[in-house]
């Protein structure tokens, strides 16, 4: 594999191990449980994000799942503020409830988790493919 390629590689794997540590470290430390069937799993994902060895154990569903989490979480707290929190950034410079503000950041924490691992998932079908390409020219 060619240097550049590792070395971008290895800072997408190291930003995915970061976003998920802080993850793992937010909700944890938040009084927001995920609820349903999912609501051990989702524990330990977290723990193990939090240890820095769980983004493996997660596909798009899972991700979906635990926003899905932080989004009714916060509707339920402040109608809209969920919805609003997942599609985009969020103004919280007059907000006075500390369980909105801290729902409202773990869904931004959850938004760069997902690019982190996306950017990553993408880069290794990139490579899957030009390898292919390669073998299949040859």
């Amino acid at each position: 594999m060619d240097i550049e390629i590792e070395r971008e590689l290895y800072g997408l794997v190291d930003e995915v191990v970061k976003q998920g540590r802080w993850l793992g470290e937010e909700w944890l430390g938040s009084n927001l449980l995920p609820k349903g069937q999912s609501k051990r799993f989702i524990l330990e994902l977290l723990h193990d994000l939090r240890d820095r060895h769980g983004h493996t154990k997660i596909d798009r569903e899972i991700l979906d799942l635990m926003g899905e989490q932080i989004r009714q979480s916060l509707n339920h707290i402040r109608e809209g503020k969920g919805d609003a929190a997942i599609s985009r950034e969020v103004d919280l410079s007059f907000e006075d409830d500390l369980a909105v503000i801290s729902y409202v950041n773990l869904a931004h924490r959850w938004k760069q988790f997902k690019a982190a691992l996306i950017a990553l998932e993408d880069k290794l079908a990139t490579i899957r493919l030009a390898d292919q390409l390669l073998a299949d020219a040859i």
